[in-house]
């Protein structure tokens, strides 16, 4: 790819271990191969639960990638009720919409200058096989009540789903956003 002139490189990996809330050793060692190979932008799925972001840094050489091992579950069936004996967290409820940003200069240098992840919750009503999903961001935690108007009982899920994906995407994206030099969302 960097042969054929392109500005930079992105990766989707479907990689990890199902439930699993860290990045085992493999998806770490494919990484950070990759990060040598030049490539700007990993994002990873499979595990149906996020995982955290690393800033990976080329080994005898300046280039950096940024890693989003997994971005949780979208649209599933794998409720909290439904996952008995496997993972009852709730944390396959939880995923996050993945943004970047590269900058194209006058010079042709091309830089990621912005990550983000927005959390997402998603809602089930109804019956298992006629069940409607939605798919909720979560600028907060209190986005169920005052921005979706949501029943308390469901507001208080959107608040437990944002605090997980707070507590364990937040350290990690917020020293991609430092290291990036852009807007951090989980400032303290």
């Amino acid at each position: 790819m960097k042969k054929k002139n392109a500005d930079c490189i992105i990766f989707y990996m479907h990689w990890g271990n199902e439930y699993k809330l860290t990045p085992n050793t493999w998806q770490k060692s494919i990484a950070q191969k990759l990060c040598n190979m030049g490539v700007d932008v990993i994002v990873g799925g499979h595990p149906h639960v996020l995982q955290p972001m690393e800033m990976l840094y080329a080994e005898g050489g300046e280039h950096t990638t940024v890693c989003l091992y997994s971005m949780g579950n979208s649209i599933s069936n794998q409720r909290i009720e439904e996952m008995t004996g496997v993972i009852t967290s709730g944390h396959t409820e939880d995923g996050v919409l993945f943004s970047f940003t590269f900058d194209k200069y006058s010079d042709g240098n091309v830089v990621l200058s912005k990550v983000d992840a927005v959390p997402t919750w998603v809602n089930k009503v109804g019956a298992r096989y006629n069940a409607k999903y939605t798919m909720y961001p979560l600028e907060s935690g209190s986005w169920g009540t005052e921005k979706y108007n949501m029943d308390s009982a469901t507001a208080q899920k959107m608040q437990k789903s944002f605090d997980r994906t707070k507590a364990l995407l937040g350290e990690s994206l917020t020293a991609c956003q430092t290291a990036l030099g852009c807007e951090v969302r989980f400032a303290q």
